[in-house]
């Protein structure tokens, strides 16, 4: 006779079901709370002058952009290399 405990059946759930995380998702949620506090604490103004343009702004507003613009190209750098590899 077959042993019928080793068949599960659609309504019994498993213990480990559920949301996995990863290793690289808890690592990018560490970086982004390590930024995000590191940007707060940094309210300054600060001065950028880009040629001959001296513009006064929150050194929160620099550090958020240049974040922002950090991550764009790499992501579009990073989707670039993936699809050539296909």
């Amino acid at each position: 006779m077959a042993d019928d405990r080793r068949w599960k059946s659609g309504d019994e759930r498993d213990d480990r079901s559920g949301v996995r995380v990863s290793g690289k998702q808890i690592g990018t949620g560490i970086v982004v709370l390590l930024l995000v506090v590191f940007v707060l604490q940094n309210t300054d103004t600060t001065s950028i002058t880009l040629l001959v343009f001296d513009i006064s702004f929150p050194l929160w507003l620099v550090l958020t952009g240049t974040i922002v613009l950090s991550v764009g190209v790499g992501y579009a750098l990073g989707s670039r290399g993936r699809s050539r590899r296909t």
